[in-house]
């Protein structure tokens, strides 16, 4: 008979204290609120053409900006740079563009970045819920997006990705990017029907997937350019959510190194899960080396558990595989027993830092 424990059927009670199951399931509602926001609030462009776009956050916050940049590299006229460090690189300049993005307006890293923007007279534009860097972009005059405080920065990846699309729109590299995240959220909202918290594991492919990473070693892989780009928000919501150790790679990369790592693996263990994001646009070179790769893989013992986009457009289709993330770290985290809100090792970390520095 099947545990308390071991039941992904809500009601979740003390095995999701803060409600980190709900925010999951309210994604279609994020888009909605961020679009409502970024069309009364639209950014306002610089006088002068930038000649890059350098996007500056971290974690939750920074995951945007590399999605955002992944999805129109192949279209933008002008390089899109995600910096996650304390220091711009040197091309970024007085003449470049920097946005900053952080959830809480209080990530150290983020911070430094926007002092440096400031030092070096970038002009820039910021995307928080207040804290120091609303302050600054206050005080700079910079174009300042408001974003809902109260909530963990990676369950507040819409509030952050839909109005960073919006600044290649402002500065016409992109077309409009709201249509297709009207395009998400409604798909997103019609996928509750089968990834809903109250469909049945029997029915819920985010749910079964989730049973068959339980007490694996998961490595996330993918193609590419945006694919890859959502293979690191995975491992980011493996890592935060369900607490497990993740990876994430992308061929054909991973065919000139990775590959051999499986040379070492036994074949008869059976703990070792690939997850494999696969999209329409993936290219016939890209798909034979995955199908190659994935085959070797299990040749060496490993599950393998293919999730594919739906949708027409790139963000409609991303944001497919992002809520399929979210739901499957959930209900990980709900099988390993772990809090799925709780970030207690970043918190060890932040003071362990505070006090060295003291």
């Amino acid at each position: 008979m099947e545990s308390r424990t071991d039941s992904l059927e809500p009601p979740y009670g003390d095995r999701d204290p803060r409600g980190m199951a709900a925010l999951v399931e309210a994604l279609p509602d994020h888009i909605e609120q961020a679009l409502a926001r970024s069309a009364s609030s639209p950014w306002t462009p610089p006088a002068r053409e930038p000649d890059l776009l350098a996007y500056g956050g971290m974690g939750g916050s920074g995951i945007a900006g590399e999605l955002v940049a992944a999805t129109i590299a192949d279209t933008a006229p002008r390089a899109f740079v995600v910096v996650r460090d304390y220091r711009w690189p040197a091309c970024v300049s007085a003449h470049s563009l920097a946005v900053l993005s952080s959830n809480s307006g209080n990530t150290e890293e983020t911070l430094a970045l926007a002092a440096e923007a400031e030092r070096r007279g970038v002009p820039a534009m910021a995307l928080a819920s207040g804290g120091a860097l609303a302050e600054q972009a206050r005080r700079l005059g910079w174009p300042l997006q408001g974003m809902p405080g109260g909530m963990p920065p990676r369950a507040a990846l819409f509030h952050g990705w839909v109005p960073v699309s919006m600044v290649p729109h402002a500065l016409g590299w992109a077309p409009d990017p709201a249509p297709a995240w009207r395009e998400a959220a409604a798909r997103l909202r019609a996928r509750h029907a089968t990834l809903g918290l109250a469909v049945p594991e029997s029915a819920n492919p985010a749910k079964q997937i989730a049973r068959a990473l339980h007490g694996r070693r998961v490595l996330v892989y993918s193609g590419p350019g945006m694919l890859a780009a959502m293979g690191v928000r995975w491992r980011q919501q493996l890592n935060e959510n369900a607490k497990v150790l993740a990876h994430s790679a992308a061929v054909p990369e991973l065919d000139h190194n990775e590959i051999v790592g499986w040379q070492g693996a036994e074949p008869g263990r059976g703990d070792l899960a690939i997850v494999v994001l696969i999209d329409r646009e993936d290219t016939a070179e890209t798909r034979l080396r995955l199908e190659v790769t994935l085959d070797y893989a299990r040749s060496r013992g490993a599950a393998v558990h293919t999730v594919e986009s739906e949708g027409e457009s790139r963000i409609a289709r991303l944001a497919t595989l992002a809520q399929m993330a979210d739901f499957v770290s959930l209900h990980l985290a709900l099988l390993g027993a772990v809090d799925p809100t709780d970030i207690t090792s970043i918190d060890l970390l932040k003071r362990r830092l505070a006090e060295s520095r003291a």
